[in-house]
């Protein structure tokens, strides 16, 4: 506990394979966890792709995303460590039609809860030092593939031949390289097949963030 009796902020990361429903799931914790009184905020990685304004839009398309060198991870810690210590901090915004950030940024204030979710949420050290409770999401290949070109196309103006592309150059080679073994970092994993949202671990995260907060 801290002075004047007050718990700590709790930090949570999800990872997982793009299209395994991290982010979903991230949302569902932190919309339970607000319904029992506890502020809570998600914290998205992709808000953290390396601005790109200095390349042509068609450099910038053909750009590798799924490497962990498209994410500024010293600003993300750096960020996520001052909302944690309760400062505010102006987090960017990522416009995912341009392949850019824009330009203005948007103001988040500390809250209790913070969850962090992203593709290598439990990549690099300087956010797993940061984590107080560690998930993996995953899901089979169909479903996730299935999950990824729906975003792609309804929310990140692809078509559907540049989804097909992206998936097979870059984010399943990637993903094999460099998220799965991530895995490895997690408290829990959790297996997500079909659309329903996983009550039962949603409930037990729920349950131990209530405790904590108790």
């Amino acid at each position: 506990m801290t002075r004047k009796g007050r718990k700590k902020r709790f930090v949570v990361g999800i990872a997982g394979s793009s299209g395994s429903g991290k982010t979903t799931f991230a949302n569902r914790i932190v919309q339970e966890c607000r319904r029992i009184g506890i502020k809570s905020q998600n914290f998205p990685l992709d808000n953290y792709y390396r601005p790109l304004s200095h390349l042509a839009l068609k450099e910038r398309m053909a750009y590798n995303f799924d490497h962990p060198d498209a994410i500024e991870f010293t600003l993300a810690a750096q960020q996520l460590r001052a909302l944690s210590e309760g400062r505010r901090v102006r987090m960017p915004v990522y416009d995912f039609k341009l392949h850019t950030r824009e330009r203005r940024a948007a103001l988040r204030r500390p809250t209790d809860l913070i969850v962090v979710e992203g593709l290598y949420a439990l990549y690099p050290a300087e956010l797993l030092a940061l984590y107080d409770y560690k998930l993996f999401v995953s899901t089979g290949l169909a479903t996730a593939i299935l999950r990824r070109v729906q975003r792609d196309i309804s929310e990140r103006g692809r078509d559907m031949e540049n989804a097909k592309h992206q998936i097979l150059s870059t984010v399943l080679p990637m993903y094999e390289t460099y998220v799965r073994p991530t895995q490895k970092n997690a408290h829990f994993s959790i297996n997500w097949e079909g659309e329903e949202i996983p009550d039962k671990a949603t409930e037990g995260i729920v349950r131990m963030l209530r405790d904590h907060f108790r």
